[in-house]
């Protein structure tokens, strides 16, 4: 059993899932790095997953990431932080279910503060109002990251103390899996 870090953009999973794991004396992995990575080796163009997303499309961009999700789950002992739309794709629950998905929650006004900041991705760039439309994303993502959570934790302190408070809880589902 592994730590799955699941929630919205900019709700700290990157900043979280290497703490965490350091802790643990687990590995990290980020599966926006790890597409990042994939589409370098496949084309030669060094993009970010935002770019990844716009030349390849959707359905391109959503095969790669269930690929590589598959690949990351089979492996131990790791941190592997997802995209925030990762858990909506079909036949998520299955692959997640064996680990220990960790839900950062974060309050909607905060991540829209963060999204902002950070830009919009492109899944929004197109849209008139892309603060309304990711709004209605977030109301509509929130209850899939609950369902998939076997631990919430709300992500509103500095880094170094959610992971402090989040540690023990983790090591207890963890040996629960074991057993």
């Amino acid at each position: 059993m592994s730590v799955v870090l699941i929630g919205f953009k900019g709700c700290g999973k990157s900043t979280i899932g290497p703490l965490l794991a350091e802790k643990m004396g687990f590995s990290f992995h980020d599966l926006d790095q790890l597409i990042e990575q994939t589409h370098f080796e496949e084309t030669g163009e060094r993009f970010g997953f935002r770019e990844v997303f716009r030349t390849r499309g959707e359905e391109s961009f959503r095969a790669m990431e269930r690929h590589l999700l598959r690949e990351q789950l089979g492996n131990a002992k790791f941190v592997l932080a997802l995209g925030g739309g990762t858990p909506m794709m079909p036949g998520v629950d299955s692959l997640l279910a064996p680990h220990c998905v960790v839900y950062l929650q974060v309050p909607e006004s905060e991540i829209i503060n963060r999204v902002r900041a950070d830009g919009w991705p492109a899944y929004l760039e197109n849209e008139a109002d892309p603060e309304e439309a990711l709004r209605l994303l977030f109301k509509r993502r929130v209850p899939r990251y609950e369902e998939l959570a076997k631990l919430v934790v709300e992500n509103t302190r500095a880094p170094e103390e959610v992971v402090a408070a989040v540690l023990p809880e983790i090591r207890v589902l963890l040996s629960e899996s074991e057993n």
